[in-house]
């Protein structure tokens, strides 16, 4: 979706790399440095990597927020799932994207995944 989305954009000479999270803080910072190219700034919005990377010397900057209340991820979901005007909310390429792969029917399957009662062991 975002490939799709930054080259209906013409944003060019973007390169992105899939993290995959290993849930060891200690090492989170090597683990990123050994996937991409070096880098000096830092972006995120959330405080744990915030910390974790000012404490080992990057400068580390937020990104702003842009219609947070109506283009946030949670919202979007939502009308995704009740059938809600959605796709002005995103870039074009990003709709076709989740139309193409079946993205609200891959939702609901999490969604009622996360409402079905737990296993009992």
């Amino acid at each position: 979706m975002m490939e799709a989305a930054l080259d209906e954009a013409g944003v060019a000479n973007v390169r992105l790399v899939p993290i995959p999270d290993m849930n060891r803080n200690a090492v989170w910072v090597s683990h990123v440095r050994s996937l991409v190219p070096p880098f000096d700034v830092f972006f995120t919005n959330n405080s744990l990597p915030r910390r974790l990377f000012e404490e080992a010397g990057f400068a580390v900057h937020s990104i702003p927020f842009v219609t947070r209340d109506r283009l946030e991820g949670t919202t979007i979901r939502r009308l995704m799932l009740t059938g809600g005007a959605w796709e002005e909310l995103v870039p074009p390429a990003t709709a076709r994207v989740i139309r193409d792969l079946g993205g609200i029917e891959r939702l609901r399957i999490l969604a009622e995944e996360d409402r079905a009662p737990s296993p009992v062991a």
